[in-house]
């Protein structure tokens, strides 16, 4: 009897959550297209042709521009800071000088309160830097690192101040270890007024420690003037993990305290979390998703789900960490050589209180166990009704990428990502739009996914690589990202001539991807209501609100993404029981929510409509 009673309601679990995902049609040409992956590390010097810049498109505020457009090969790092007085620091990969970018490094702009600076021309360090990372510094200061060709090995090139916003900037670089470059930093600060500075990188150019491309660690504790800890190996993401660590397959938490963590892996081999509580002295090894063809010995394998690289990574004020990450299809020929499916869907998400992820749950051929197993947060938007995805830019990535994760102080997750747009097209290809969706119980559910790019200015735009704040201001939330008129990039793959892009930055209330400004798990002592019943239903159900007092009370009904599809006033209720129904009538099957307020509070519950 339990074991029917359990089943009964795993098959519940199932058919809730598999009811939120709308299925998108791909066309049979894309579904099996299978692309070869770079055998070689993709170059940190970046390469292109000689195209004609096309002008600015937007009539609208951004912050800068560039024509380079790769600003990341997997994860992007952090890349903006919304500070607790009002401003805002923001930083991207610039450069117009086509093909060879000479010019090449970091744009930066600030927002001082009122007003954002002018778009910046030149970059920001005074030598050819790449793939730049942004975070607070000191009381009151910045700082940015990025790497740079030192012949005949990389560095990083570091740029700090102890006023945002103004003032001379200070550069100074640290090197790998000998003979060995290291590329693709990635920037955390904590302490005291922000003064240790960690950093992971890549090494570059040689096999070190048995890897063509090692992770290495690197901290400093007094602002960069001395690294006590230097080119650190970790042999848990050694060989026997790892045949080599790709670029940017890792990003940093924000750091809780002393406590950091970082991800890494999440492409065709295994994700890791590591995690340090004692600022970066000792670290754990926490395997969050297994591949079984990691390392890869060789020979033919079945197409396989696993990640396509680009991932984020947040801690929870109990320190657990919480992953997203964007799903692919691969397969190994018989020869070893790696292809991927780049017609993939799913953006995935994990945490600490989960079991690990495998292969079989990160299905090549369904989504249906991430949907049961409650790990499917992001997938490709049906528009309007149409559902046709008829071709796409190429980023080397899945159909749902580059995520980014953040975590507020009432521990709300707040997910952002890239996704490909059914029913925006320029003809030939669909464009991809910015998503994001939120969570108030830790990551058990998820409120409906939010489009921001909707209104009619985005209609013939590429918005990709979003870079969010990772402080929250005032229950805004804050975020940048790129946006083109041309599906896909330029740089690297080509896939369309040059162009300008811009760097549009957002910002929005909290509330709208939870639905509510405040703690969910607050009690409210005006009213409850209850979870309708039956749910699922069919043609009507019945919600109890319970009242302390005489309430004039409101039913809204939502879709699942979140617009609004029936508004009901219930008028002045009576203290005590007051049980009302919902009827299906012109709404079709599906999953909705529906929230009862009384002007002031509001209670929100998910129904299913069969």
């Amino acid at each position: 009897m339990k074991k029917s009673l359990l089943l009964i309601l795993a098959m519940g679990i199932f058919c809730s959550l598999n009811a939120q995902y709308k299925l998108v049609s791909i066309r049979d040409h894309l579904e099996n297209k299978k692309v070869k992956v770079q055998e070689l590390t993709p170059s940190p010097s970046g390469s292109g042709s000689t195209y004609t810049i096309v002008g600015q498109k937007f009539d609208e505020a951004i912050i800068g521009q560039s024509t380079y457009d790769v600003q990341t090969y997997g994860s992007l790092q952090k890349r903006m800071y919304a500070y607790p007085d009002g401003t805002i620091g923001a930083i991207w990969m610039m450069a117009f000088e086509e093909p060879d970018w000479p010019d090449r490094g970091t744009g930066y702009n600030f927002y001082d309160g009122n007003n954002w600076g002018v778009y910046p021309t030149g970059r920001l360090e005074t030598v050819r830097t790449g793939y730049p990372c942004y975070t607070p510094f000191g009381a009151n200061g910045e700082i940015t690192v990025s790497h740079y060709l030192e012949d005949p090995y990389w560095g990083l090139a570091f740029n700090k101040r102890e006023e945002k916003g103004t003032g001379t900037w200070e550069e100074f670089y640290l090197s790998g270890p000998t003979d060995i470059g290291i590329v693709w930093p990635a920037l955390i600060t904590n302490g005291t007024d922000n003064t240790n500075i960690h950093i992971l990188a890549l090494s570059y150019g040689s096999i070190y420690m048995g890897q063509d491309g090692a992770l290495l660690y690197y901290r400093s504790l007094d602002g960069g003037n001395n690294w006590d800890i230097q080119h650190h190996f970790f042999n848990e993401l050694g060989p026997d993990y790892f045949v080599n660590v790709g670029a940017d397959e890792y990003s940093w938490a924000q750091p809780r305290g002393e406590t950091l963590a970082f991800s890494v892996g999440f492409s065709h081999q295994t994700g890791y979390i590591m995690k340090s509580y004692d600022n970066g002295d000792t670290w754990e090894q926490i395997l969050a998703y297994e591949n079984p063809y990691t390392p890869y010995t060789g020979g033919a394998t079945p197409t396989f789900g696993g990640g396509d690289g680009s991932q984020a990574i947040a801690l929870d004020s109990d320190g657990n960490a919480h992953i997203a990450f964007g799903r692919m299809r691969h397969v190994y020929d018989e020869e070893g050589t790696l292809y991927y499916y780049p017609a993939t869907e799913g953006m995935i998400y994990w945490n600490e209180t989960m079991a690990p992820l495998d292969t079989t749950i990160i299905s090549s051929y369904t989504l249906d166990f991430l949907i049961a197993n409650g790990n499917l947060i992001g997938w490709a938007i049906p528009s309007q009704g149409d559902s046709t995805i008829i071709n796409f830019g190429t980023y080397s990535a899945s159909l749902t990428s580059f995520p980014q994760i953040n975590i507020d102080n009432n521990d709300k997750i707040l997910a952002l990502w890239s996704g490909v747009a059914p029913g925006y097209t320029n003809g030939a290809m669909n464009y991809r739009h910015i998503c994001g969706r939120a969570s108030i119980d830790g990551g058990a559910t998820w409120e409906p996914i939010k489009d921001f790019n909707t209104d009619l200015q985005y209609i013939f735009s590429e918005c990709v690589y979003p870079a969010m704040s990772p402080a929250f201001t005032e229950n805004n939330f804050h975020f940048v990202f790129q946006a083109d008129d041309e599906p896909g990039i330029f740089v690297w793959i080509g896939g369309h001539a040059a162009t300008n892009n811009s760097f549009i930055y957002m910002k929005h209330p909290i509330s709208f991807l939870t639905g509510t400004d405040e703690q969910i798990s607050e009690l409210n002592t005006d009213f409850n209501i209850s979870q309708n019943f039956p749910n699922p239903f069919h043609n009507k159900t019945f919600v109890l609100a319970t009242l302390e007092k005489n309430t004039s009370l409101s039913l809204k009904i939502f879709n699942i993404i979140g617009q609004e599809v029936r508004y009901v006033d219930l008028g002045l209720v009576n203290k005590g029981e007051f049980r009302f129904d919902i009827r299906k009538d012109n709404l079709p099957v599906g999953v909705y929510y529906y929230t009862v307020s009384d002007g002031l509070q509001s209670i929100t519950r998910k129904m299913i409509i069969q």
